[in-house]
């Protein structure tokens, strides 16, 4: 019997040391690696391409020559498609509100490169008083470029996390500003014919003027953490608009030959313009968070 006690006392002893080194493995397992959290400062660069839609509405009042009107003016729509590079940069804050959803701000600035330019000629016309006083075979031709020169943003962002927590899909949109310019020229030249002289002659109006308008944007993206600690990648989206830019010509008539045409020219004919600005926008960037 006493020898029976030994032996149990021995393989208890020696079984202790296995448990407790079984109980101390568990307990060493490995910790969840920590989700990625988005809270925090940001800024970063952006570069991509922006596709302008520019519709402009042309009217131009009639010329009078001895006080008889000679053309009867027109009016017409035309659109250009101002497209090119943009590069800038972004600054933000966001605020992770829960596990899944995130609230930020973003203002960006944008250079672009954004031009395009038209030549058409508009149909000749032929006008005549109805006192048969004067009258004018003419034709016009219209040359313009509208641009966008640069642009920026300030937005609110609401994203959505997804998968592991490290990728954010948002919506966003706010406010937009930027300078637009439209500059060109509208000719209008023949022969006229009044009781009192008849000229062939040119009359030339210039239209140009840049200015800062502000608007709206609106839009989608997706932002991503990188291997990299502490920068994200995103891939985002835009429609802005810009709003319009009105002009009013500045210009004059001369006569090649005339009856006395030099010393009175053809007046009026002046042009005004309204110009509207949209703009599409496709970029990608990188942000550094600041921890």
């Amino acid at each position: 019997m006493k020898k029976l006690a030994t032996a149990i006392a021995t393989i208890a002893l020696i079984g202790t040391p296995a448990f407790a080194a079984d109980i101390a493995v568990k307990a060493a397992a490995p910790s969840p690696a920590p989700v990625y959290n988005w809270t925090g400062w940001y800024v970063g660069v952006n570069a991509g391409a922006s596709f302008g839609n520019v519709k402009t509405d042309f009217n131009g009042a009639p010329l009078f020559a001895d006080s008889v009107q000679i053309t009867p003016g027109f009016g017409f729509s035309d659109r250009v498609y101002p497209s090119g590079f943009i590069g800038g940069g972004q600054i933000g804050y966001n605020w992770q509100y829960s596990p899944l959803i995130v609230v930020g701000l973003e203002a960006d600035f944008q250079g672009a490169l954004e031009k395009d330019s038209t030549n058409f000629g508009n149909q000749p016309f032929f006008f005549v008083n109805a006192d048969d006083s004067g009258d004018c075979g003419c034709t016009s031709h219209t040359s313009y470029t509208a641009q966008i020169e640069w642009f920026g943003t300030a937005r609110v962002r609401i994203g959505y996390v997804w998968g592991n927590g490290e990728v954010m899909s948002y919506l966003t949109g706010g406010l937009a500003y930027g300078e637009v310019r439209v500059n060109g020229t509208n000719t209008v030249s023949g022969l006229f014919d009044t009781v009192a002289r008849s000229a062939i002659f040119s009359s030339i109006q210039t239209f140009d003027r840049s200015h800062v308008n502000t608007g709206w944007v609106v839009g989608y993206g997706t932002e991503g953490k990188l291997l990299i600690s502490g920068w994200t990648y995103k891939i985002e989206g835009l429609w802005m608009d810009l709003g319009t830019l009105d002009i009013i010509s500045a210009g004059s008539s001369s006569c090649v030959t005339s009856s006395g045409c030099e010393a009175r020219p053809p007046t009026g004919g002046q042009v005004t313009t309204h110009t509207h600005f949209t703009d599409g926008i496709l970029r990608g960037g990188l942000n550094y968070k600041f921890y």
